[in-house]
């Protein structure tokens, strides 16, 4: 049987669960999950970094507030770029719309369900 997956506790720079490649975990301030950012700067990036009392913290931009604000860095949320994420979102899409018209047109009720 395999292992059950743990859930990341520690912020800081690791390895891909995945891929394997170097990322840099960090706690949400909304929902406090912590997620994988790739380590570079990136100025189209979407997600503000920072660090507070030695804990990297990110924030989505938004229009209220949709620059990053002082010791902030820009970075792109690991997920855009992993190989094995995007082919498991692209395996999940197309099953979905396999599976859309069976949902929505049901079965035929027999005799006795009428």
């Amino acid at each position: 049987m395999y292992p059950s997956p743990t859930r990341r506790t520690t912020t800081g720079y690791g390895t891909c669960d995945d891929c394997s490649r170097r990322v840099l975990y960090a706690l949400t301030t909304k929902h406090r999950q912590i997620i994988a950012i790739d380590p570079p700067e990136d100025p189209t990036g979407n997600q503000a970094i920072s660090v507070r009392e030695s804990i990297y913290c990110t924030r989505q931009l938004s229009k209220d507030r949709p620059v990053a604000e002082e010791r902030e860095v820009l970075r792109r949320p690991h997920f855009s770029s992993c190989p094995v994420a995007l082919a498991q979102a692209r395996r999940r899409a197309a099953a979905a719309r396999r599976t859309a018209g069976r949902a929505l047109t049901g079965v035929r009720p027999v005799r006795w369900q009428r």
